[in-house]
């Protein structure tokens, strides 16, 4: 009787342990899309940043040229890693969480971009002093749902954050959006990234 019982304290521990490890991969596998928020951020960081710069300064051909490939190369390399890092990479567990943020972030997306065709439709134009604070107000709603679903505040503070930028740049001239931006994405994006991603690594040699 005693043995029957002491075979099970250790099948209900070792069902323990293996739940324990389970939990704790899947949410380093979800802390490691730090990773992209990174990648994502420190991009739009330099682009709006770079872009104010150009509006802001005497800037002439060459370095508008330059600037603007800086932009297409980097928007190329991230697309073209994002795919990889999501879809080809191994392995390729996908937990329910994960999929859950793939489709949050692709609707804000496609949300983005018919807010262009709707706000072309009805002012004749891209009015860009108002699609800014309204793809900001968009990106924080992904970040705040992101956090909620891997359970982390950070980023659910950073849609906060995000939202406030936005109600700031919705005030200002569309030149001084490019600023607050550039130093929100940094806030929103680079800095729970790399916090994140930080956290997997740690989480990894525990």
């Amino acid at each position: 009787m005693e043995s029957i019982t002491s075979n099970q304290e250790m099948s209900d521990n070792e069902m323990l342990k293996t739940l324990k490890t389970a939990i704790a991969t899947s949410k380093r596998s979800l802390y490691e899309d730090g990773i992209l928020l990174i990648l994502w951020g420190a991009s739009f960081t330099i682009g709006f940043f770079l872009h104010y710069y150009r509006s802001t300064q005497i800037v002439v051909w060459w370095e508008r040229n330059i600037i603007d490939l800086l932009n297409i190369l980097a928007a190329v390399l991230l697309i073209g890693f994002t795919i990889y890092y999501l879809f080809l990479r191994k392995p390729k567990q996908r937990t329910y969480a994960a999929i859950s943020t793939r489709f949050v972030w692709l609707g804000i997306i496609i949300a983005h971009n018919l807010n262009v065709i709707v706000t072309r439709s009805l002012l004749q134009e891209v009015d860009f002093s108002l699609l800014h604070p309204l793809q900001m107000v968009l990106i924080g709603f992904a970040l705040f749902v992101t956090g909620g679903i891997y359970r982390y505040k950070l980023l659910s503070v950073s849609g906060v954050v995000m939202w406030l930028a936005a109600v700031w740049c919705a005030r200002i001239d569309l030149v001084d959006q490019f600023l607050i931006r550039a130093i929100a994405n940094f806030v929103c994006f680079v800095i729970p990234g790399v916090l994140m991603y930080l956290q997997s690594k740690k989480s990894a040699h525990v």
